[in-house]
């Protein structure tokens, strides 16, 4: 297998390596973008970007193509470099810029409207259109609206990319303003010159746009007279006046502070990927008449019924639309004998002002559409896909008509399609109950008071009944007065059935657990006692809320009441709170467990019992020590049955007669017991001149015995103890004692000829260079280590006694 990976991987590094270039790709850079045709050839690429005249020429170098750009404007160099996955690119400019792009595959290119120019409002619409399209910084877009333009204001010849921007700057002057494309009219049939008035919503500053009238291909062409850029930046200063001089933002019209706002959201929003694309749709409708129980799910497909109308309507000019922000009337945009579009200004929740369409328009937007289906959208208006509901109901329009027929609340076809929904679910969630508990093994035991039929597989069936149900009702698109009612019974259902089976799984999952739990001890058995009790606490309340839900009922509001009235309830009882909360924090923390020897705060004992409101210690002397957990969890905690090795720690006081010598073999003779002693760890092994008492010389033990047995610890210290008398007996000195000393004429003092020996072998150490201060030398460490015999000779375990006892044996 690995050597099949390894053969493979540098046929798939080829694979990565070989990119290609050719194709269309949608283009970016700062202030503007174009669309890109490349082709390669071997390690050569070639392209141009129509838009601005321009040529691109460079070379392939594994995923990084480098070469030159130019166009009218000018000529630079730039450097892309491919993403793996080959859609995208990112590069830079010569000048440090970014440029970057996606790959798009052939027809998938949002294409402008072709233009028209046989009448001064069809140039007018075609390059308010062109414009709409740039408004994300695809300036480029404006491009085949150029020949509607006429330049002949400005005095020098201008090249594509001056004749875009001064495009662009025309289309912002007349994105200020409103107006009706079809008003703009010359005065009379035989005029070949005219200015019309346009003035902005609200304030009714005018502005003054001339169209002249040529001929192209024998054909009357109106085009578009471009004003000077100094008359339009003035004209353009006065209309951004009422903003403070600033351009709106691109993403401004989402806070819906117009008639214009609002329309072009909802429209917008039709063809974004986003996450937040539905909420933002129905934001912009006055949806306060649906039930909160469906205002979602409804919401949408009112959206959806309302798009299909203003397809119909024909294709929006934003411009057309009052953008009028202190406007208080409503707008009406269409009206028809079963139903009308208007927006109008309301307040939220928070106190705000937003446009929506009006609740009118909501409610009446299903038969409006029934009205208009069989008028054509408009031919300017994008393709958006369209909900399963639509999807469905077109395909049962192609089969019959007559499905369509109103049939009370319903169309025949939904009536056909809910029986049909019965008929199917209904079998179909008893096999799907049936395997859920028989892979679950849900059945009674000899404990349970209600049969399985009763505790899981009836609940089972309702819930799949009723999930069916819900999927259906997203199917079928039905109207209001049915789906409420069918969305009650069927929440009604889930919360009722769902809330019963989640009741007794829990019970199911605490009872399995409960053997293993008491096998174990009591902790653990009140663990799953608790656990078990939150659980079917949380499934009453999630299904009581789930229910409040489908009822429509402001259980937020209930909620929120309980919490204020629930202050009185939690001061009185703040303690039985405040422990409880510790026993949960002495359940999730585990500092301790039961059976563990313990100090907590100035007393020490052992760990009988962990309860829900207090923790049971039984001290030294054998009485039961009962402390609340609040204050529990706040001591300074010593758990001792956690060590793994307990701290030899303590002081060996020698006689001030003794000398630097027999100092120095005592020391010496101590670091190697606790070396040599198989029931002491070598680091740290410390016996250390630590310096001068008040009547002695003090040496400095520290090490570490291997065991967490206070029993076993106290023995083997014993036994240490007992090994450094004899290595200071042994060095001729003496232990110092706490008291005054009257020396008499016949005290002997200290053993001369000890002494004499001790220094000798002092001595002879100093000579050879071996005197083991300040450390043994590793060497040394490690022939020392665990060679001493323990327990020592003479000791029941010793090895000579356990020699001894087994000869006798071997005899026999």
């Amino acid at each position: 297998m690995l050597l099949a990976v390894a053969l493979l991987l540098p046929a798939v590094a080829a694979a990565q390596e070989a990119v290609n270039w050719s194709g269309a790709w949608d283009s970016r850079w700062r202030g503007g973008g174009a669309v890109l045709f490349l082709q390669q050839t071997a390690d050569r690429v070639e392209g141009t970007y129509p838009a601005l005249g321009g040529t691109i020429r460079g070379r392939v170098d594994g995923r990084i193509l480098s070469g030159e750009w130019s166009d009218p404007g000018g000529t630079g160099s730039f450097t892309f470099a491919m993403a793996p996955d080959g859609r995208t690119f990112m590069g830079r400019f010569g000048t440090g810029e970014w440029w970057t792009a996606e790959r798009r595959a052939p027809g998938t290119l949002r294409a402008v409207g072709a233009t028209d120019a046989r009448t001064p409002a069809s140039a007018l619409r075609s390059f308010l259109q062109a414009g709409n399209e740039t408004r994300d910084g695809r300036s480029d877009r404006l491009g085949p609206a150029l020949l509607l333009l006429d330049f002949s204001e400005f005095e020098n010849e201008l090249t594509p990319a001056e004749r875009l921007r001064y495009a662009t700057m025309l289309f912002r002057i007349l994105d200020q303003l409103t107006f009706r494309v079809w008003e703009v009219r010359p005065p009379s049939s035989d005029v070949v010159e005219f200015t019309h008035t346009l003035r902005q919503a609200g304030t009714r500053v005018p502005f003054a746009l001339t169209f002249r009238l040529g001929e192209r291909r024998d054909e009357p062409f109106w085009s578009i007279v471009v004003p000077t850029g100094q008359q339009m930046e003035l004209a353009l200063e006065r209309l951004l006046a009422r903003t403070g001089g600033e351009l709106p933002h691109i993403y401004e019209h989402h806070d819906l502070q117009s008639p214009r706002d609002t329309l072009r959201t909802f429209i917008e929003k039709w063809y974004s990927n986003s996450p937040e694309a539905d909420a933002t749709i129905t934001r912009t409708m006055d949806l306060n008449q649906l039930a909160a129980a469906v205002r979602q799910e409804e919401g949408m497909l009112r959206a959806q019924f309302l798009k299909e109308v203003l397809d119909r309507i024909g294709y929006v000019l934003w411009q057309e639309i009052d953008d009028n922000r202190e406007r208080r009337a409503p707008y009406l945009h269409f009206r028809h004998p079963d139903g009308i579009v208007e927006l109008v200004r309301g307040e939220q929740d928070d106190g705000s002002h937003i446009w929506q369409f009006s609740a009118e328009t909501v409610a009446n937007v299903r038969p409006l559409f029934m009205a208009l289906e069989d008028m054509p959208a408009d031919e300017g208006v994008a393709l958006t896909a369209i909900s399963p509901f639509f999807e469905l109901r077109n395909q049962i329009r192609a089969i019959d008509r007559n499905l369509l027929m109103q049939v009370g609340p319903m169309e025949l076809w939904q009536w056909l399609a809910l029986t049909v929904y019965l008929l199917v679910s209904i079998p179909v969630s008893w096999v799907l109950a049936w395997i859920v508990a028989k892979l679950f093994r849900l059945k009674r035991t000899s404990a349970d008071r209600l049969s399985a039929h009763a505790r899981f597989l009836w609940p089972l069936r309702v819930i799949f009944v009723a999930q069916f149900g819900t999927l259906a009702i997203a199917l079928l698109g039905l109207p209001q007065a049915v789906e409420l009612p069918l969305r009650f019974l069927i929440g009604l259902a889930v919360a009722l059935a769902g809330g019963w089976f989640a009741f007794h799984l829990v019970d199911k999952v605490g009872s399995l657990y409960a053997e293993h739990s008491s096998k174990i001890g009591y902790r653990d058995e009140m663990l799953r006692s608790l656990g078990t009790s939150t659980m079917k606490l949380v499934v009453i309340i999630g299904a009581a809320l789930y229910l409040a839900e489908v009822l429509s009922i402001p259980w937020q509001g209930v909620i929120a009441g309980l919490g204020v009235g629930g202050i009185a309830v939690a001061l009185a009882a703040q303690g039985t709170v405040a422990n409880f909360i510790g026993g949960l924090t002495l359940f999730a923390d585990k500092p301790i467990k039961v059976g563990d020897f313990c100090r907590f705060g100035d007393q020490v004992g052992t760990v009988e019992g962990l309860g829900l409101r207090s923790v049971k210690i039984r001290s030294l002397d054998r009485t039961v020590v009962t402390i609340p957990n609040a204050e529990f969890v706040n001591m300074a905690l010593e758990n001792f049955g956690r060590r793994d090795m307990i701290l030899l720690r303590t002081t060996i006081e020698l006689r001030y007669e003794t000398t630097p010598d027999q100092l120095r073999w005592v020391l010496q003779e101590f670091r190697k017991l606790l070396l040599q002693h198989p029931k002491v760890t070598d680091a740290p092994a410390r016996a250390r001149f630590e310096g001068f008492g008040a009547h002695s010389l003090n040496i400095g033990i520290f090490a570490y015995v291997r065991t967490p047995d206070i029993n076993e610890f106290l023995a083997i210290q014993e036994d240490i103890y007992l090994r450094m008398i004899d290595i200071v007996d042994r060095s001729g000195t003496g232990f110092a004692f706490p008291s005054n000393v009257t020396y008499l004429a016949r005290d002997t003092g200290i053993d001369a000829e000890r002494k004499q020996r001790v220094e000798a072998i002092v001595a002879k150490l100093r000579e050879s260079d071996e005197l083991p201060f300040p450390n043994f030398d590793q060497d040394a460490v490690y022939g020392m280590m665990d060679q001493m015999e323990y327990p020592s000779a003479g000791s029941v375990h010793s090895r000579r006694a356990m020699q001894r006892r087994t000869q006798p044996q071997a005899a026999d």
